[in-house]
């Protein structure tokens, strides 16, 4: 008893001190999940009478992926033209209207909002906040970060496709580490565990596709009836940053607004109009999302309780900021699958995976 509870904590303190690199597995095992589909189309294929190499199939499937984010990037093209010539042709009479528009609105139109709390103008606060960002130690910090942030994200793809590749190869590798750690009269209930979490799991990942489309649809539909150039493009962009919870949203409205102010080419004094309908469009599709996709497509598809899928996903954000944000449905599922198998007699795990 006592080894088994040593082991099971030196275990945990392993996976929190290599957490990193426990969330690029995580990720891996996710894209082989959604890769899975093809994998079984295209083993069924045959050159003369023989089947197609697993392992040239991987390369293929992983190679879309890829092709995918590529497409992305061309995608947004356009649009990161457009501002670009935006900022171009402004010249410092118009910034200095664009600026004094911007803070007649912040200070008259949106003055039921004190964004500093102590009644300070809106627009002297955000100078004020502005301007610290922009000191010298401030730039310095924001560059290295800038910098550190690409440098780990370059590591994050390239794990993760590195072990994408070896999950799509061989699709029952995943069990087989798992297994290989697994006691020989525990197999049976390790294998339960997997065949559930695959299969919820399977049923999360649709959900974030149900997601994105639903986000990508609202905004882009509403910000078209606005007038805003390249809607669909500044919507989709809303999806995807939609897919971390909470922070998501945040950041993707307010890079779309920047974008959306970017690329006006209207009379600078019906900006603030504009930018004030976008904000709608962003609230009414944060509105859904909120009070329809959370509660009633996440939760019926890894059934568990909205409460639950909201507390779960705040103290993760707590502990591991937005990846931990990202991770934390899929980890709480496993959690609940596991804790099913072997700690159901309890009635608190009885009562949080009854529905399981």
């Amino acid at each position: 008893m006592v080894v088994g509870l040593v082991g099971t904590a030196f275990f945990a303190y392993a996976l929190w001190s290599f957490r990193a690199l426990v969330a690029y597995l995580l990720a891996a095992v996710a894209l082989s999940f959604v890769g899975r589909p093809i994998v079984l189309l295209l083993q069924r294929l045959h050159v003369g009478k023989r089947r197609v190499p697993n392992g040239l199939i991987a390369a293929f499937v992983l190679s879309l992926f890829f092709a995918s984010a590529g497409a992305l990037v061309v995608l947004f093209a356009p649009l990161i033209a457009a501002q670009a010539e935006a900022i171009k042709q402004l010249d410092v009479a118009q910034m200095q209207q664009l600026s004094a528009h911007v803070t007649r609105w912040l200070d008259e139109d949106l003055a039921a909002f004190d964004l500093s709390g102590n009644g300070e103008a809106n627009s002297a606060y955000l100078i004020g906040r502005v301007q610290d960002l922009v000191q010298i130690n401030g730039v310095s910090s924001l560059f290295g970060g800038v910098i550190s942030g690409i440098g780990n994200a370059l590591i994050a793809a390239f794990s993760i496709a590195f072990m994408t590749f070896f999950f799509l190869k061989d699709g029952a590798l995943f069990k087989k580490m798992v297994l290989a750690l697994t006691p020989d009269e525990k197999e049976d209930q390790i294998l339960s565990i997997l065949n559930r979490t695959a299969r919820l799991l399977t049923r999360y990942f649709g959900g974030l596709i149900i997601q994105v489309a639903i986000i990508t649809t609202t905004v882009s539909v509403g910000l078209a009836l606005v007038g805003v150039e390249h809607a669909f493009l500044i919507g989709l962009l809303a999806g995807i940053f939609n897919l971390v919870p909470y922070i998501g949203p945040l950041f993707g409205t307010s890079l779309g607004l920047i974008l959306i102010a970017g690329t006006f080419d209207g009379a600078l004094e019906l900006l603030p109009g504009r930018l004030g309908w976008s904000m709608l469009v962003y609230a009414i599709a944060q509105a859904i999302d909120n009070f329809f996709t959370q509660p009633f497509v996440f939760s019926n598809r890894v059934n568990a309780h909205p409460l639950e899928v909201f507390l779960v996903i705040s103290i993760a954000g707590t502990w591991a900021g937005p990846a931990g944000m990202v991770l934390a449905i899929p980890a709480y599922t496993l959690f609940r699958i596991v804790a099913k198998e072997w700690l159901g007699h309890y009635k608190v795990i009885s009562q949080l995976t009854k529905s399981l």
